[in-house]
């Protein structure tokens, strides 16, 4: 049974030094999911730009550098500022342009450009724009948001007036310019089918803007979202590609049917405080402080914030690892999780658990779990470095 091996996990959790609440990482696999979109952005002949948001450590962006990986996207100038001191140079910053950080701004774009690499900024209005053209000696690219069909930042892709009145305010700067855009309502695909769809529709529409523009031919197009660029098979009409989620996966890929179990390489690890038999219940030392709160919708319509998982450690260092589906996290307050047992079960999946164990959660959203956790390690047990 796979709940036999809730105990083992637990041992091993702790054998690599895991007493509070944090990430573990599965630095091979991690490793496996970067080779992969690597190489498929090779085979595409666009650039691969990954986003750091999602693990915003300094080694395991070590892990694309040693892919060759040269260029990143951020979702903050802090976040910029901390990749840069860790030697990376070529720095996009995929979050609409805050004027009051100008001072920082112009600071990071000109140690980027005496170290040969340039920082690249988003915008979305023509205020905005202006307030770059109003520094052209600063070393800057800029991107335009565009919003492609998600709705949530970004000048609607028909809005031409915007457009226009946008790349005018920044083409007497000098500064180049491109085309960016995020699908994140392919997260909320029910098939890879459906995400192909967002992804060439998203594509096309890019395409459109630049035609539009009378730029076709020198407007970079740039779009980012884990399920598109590791699903669809071509990814002819942008030049950029820009994932991050990928690098750990989470539940909300897998039941998308994005990733399979084995490609999931993040999950929370939080300690049993309370065990209770006549409840059917555990809760454990992992809130929304910790998972976060996004859910899924379970079999019976409630959320879902996270599922218990098991880690089988083979002999040559691979894993084999499961998810409980039995065994979810049902509710969430700040620093409590509770997981609810199946009725009648409690016995039969816990009788060898305590209190001070730990259980493996695959998170929902690896991107905002990792963010919240202030400790990471990797199978081995060394610590990773965090922002």
């Amino acid at each position: 049974m796979m709940t036999e091996m809730l105990k083992p996990t637990s041992e091993y959790l702790q054998k690599i030094g895991f007493t509070s609440p944090g990430i573990l990482v599965n630095e091979i696999q991690a490793r496996a999911n970067i080779r992969l979109m690597k190489d498929k952005a090779r085979r595409a002949g666009v650039l691969f730009r990954p986003h750091f948001k999602t693990h915003q450590s300094a080694d395991v962006g070590r892990w694309f550098a040693d892919e060759g990986v040269g260029a990143i996207t951020v979702s903050s100038v802090a976040m910029a500022e901390y990749f840069a001191a860790h030697g990376w140079d070529d720095i996009t910053v995929a979050f609409l342009l805050n004027p009051l950080e100008w001072p920082r701004i112009e600071e990071l774009a000109w140690e980027l450009a005496r170290r040969g690499g340039q920082l690249a900024l988003t915008v979305d209005s023509p205020a905005a724009a202006a307030s770059i053209s109003a520094r052209p000696e600063v070393p800057l690219k800029v991107w335009i948001k565009v919003d492609a069909g998600y709705g949530r930042t970004g000048v609607h892709w028909q809005d031409e007036t915007t457009l226009k009145a946008i790349l005018g305010n920044l083409l007497p700067s000098r500064h180049p310019v491109g085309l960016l855009t995020h699908s994140g309502n392919s997260y909320h695909a029910q098939s890879v089918q459906e995400i192909t769809t967002i992804w060439t529709q998203t594509s096309q529409r890019l395409e459109a803007v630049a035609h539009s523009l009378d730029m076709a031919e020198k407007l970079l197009l740039s779009v980012g979202d884990t399920p598109g660029c590791w699903s669809v098979d071509n990814l002819s009409g942008v030049q950029e590609i820009r994932p991050g989620n990928f690098v750990f996966f989470d539940l909300m890929q897998w039941t998308q049917g994005v990733c399979q179990i084995h490609e999931l390489a993040a999950a929370a690890v939080c300690p049993v405080v309370g065990l209770y038999p006549e409840k059917g219940r555990v809760v454990v030392h992992g809130g929304a402080v910790h998972l976060s709160r996004e859910f899924l919708e379970g079999t019976d319509g409630e959320p879902v914030f996270g599922y218990l998982g098991t880690l089988q450690i083979q002999d040559d260092g691979s894993t084999s690892q499961q998810i409980l589906e039995n065994l979810p996290v049902t509710s969430l307050s700040q620093e409590h999780g509770t997981i609810e047992v199946p009725s009648g079960s409690y016995e039969q999946y816990f009788k060898e658990m305590s209190i001070g164990d730990l259980v493996l959660i695959w998170p929902v959203h690896s991107c905002l779990t990792c963010d919240l956790a202030s400790e990471f390690r990797n199978m081995s047990g060394t610590v990773l470095t965090k922002k």
